[in-house]
């Protein structure tokens, strides 16, 4: 990479000087271009000089790294990640503030875990503020069917950038409702579906989702902090994990995946009476 910016740097300063020597008063002087033979000389110049130039050594290479390796300890360390996840709390609580206690009534106490799937399994359902809202809810409603703790749904980034929470809160709010025509203003309260809602890019990035809907089932997950996000490597392991891209119902989704790895806990799963779902 430095040798093309080097190459680069020395072609535009090859260009200056052959410009600058067509006429003494550059300015007063008609534009000549540049014809394709001009710049394939300009270019061999460019490589010529790049090889004759010797970067010096980062005299502070090593003290940088013994820096990096220091704040790398640091930030792994039990008494900053316990900071960490205070200012996190603290932050979510300032941003969302009422909103949070409304949609999510318990979001001050342990959400008690429950559902077929074992403590080592996800189920992460990736979807994106741009599909229609119908179908998101679509799968918020397959969720609270299957009844199970361990899946969660999942957006990239906050609905307009970080700068603006309150659409994110209200996309929630719209997916979330029972009844899709519930007005909290006139209506009063609105009945919530007890659906995990997150915005974590890290975890896109983890299981390499670049297009929505997408659902993801993981295995064997093992997790040093369960408070912290399960994106980061250094975090949470995994042993395997499946994913399937496609607009189609949560429970075929999730069908075609234990399809592939014969899961008995996605057999339960999809095996949950109709009435119960």
């Amino acid at each position: 990479m430095r040798w093309l910016y080097l190459k680069l740097i020395i072609v535009a300063v090859a260009i200056s000087v052959s410009a600058m020597a067509i006429g003494a008063d550059v300015m007063s002087q008609a534009f000549v271009g540049l014809s394709i033979p001009d710049i394939e000389v300009g270019l061999k110049k460019a490589d010529d000089l790049a090889r004759s130039i010797t970067i010096p050594s980062n005299p502070s290479e090593k003290h940088m790294k013994e820096a990096a390796e220091r704040t790398n300890t640091a930030y792994q360390s039990p008494a900053f990640q316990s900071r960490l996840k205070a200012e996190t709390e603290r932050i979510k609580h300032d941003l969302f503030g009422a909103a949070v206690e409304h949609y999510y009534p318990d979001s001050g106490n342990p959400v008690p875990v429950q559902g077929i799937l074992g403590a080592d399994e996800r189920i992460y359902v990736f979807v994106s503020s741009s599909m229609p809202i119908q179908a998101i809810r679509n799968y918020a409603a397959s969720i609270t069917k299957f009844g199970d703790t361990r899946i969660m749904m999942v957006l990239r980034g906050f609905v307009e950038g970080a700068g603006k929470i309150q659409p994110t809160i209200d996309l929630v709010g719209r997916v979330l409702q029972r009844e899709s025509g519930c007005n909290p203003l006139t209506d009063g309260e609105c009945e919530i579906l007890p659906v995990p809602f997150g915005v974590d890019p890290l975890l896109f990035r983890r299981y390499g989702i670049d297009r929505v809907p997408a659902v993801v089932y993981v295995n064997g997950i093992k997790a040093e902090d369960a408070s912290l996000s399960e994106c980061d490597a250094k975090n949470a392991a995994i042993s395997e994990y499946w994913t399937v891209f496609g607009d189609a119902k949560l429970e075929y989704l999730v069908g075609q995946i234990k399809k592939e790895n014969g899961s008995h806990s996605l057999s339960a799963l999809l095996a949950t009476p109709t009435e119960n779902k």
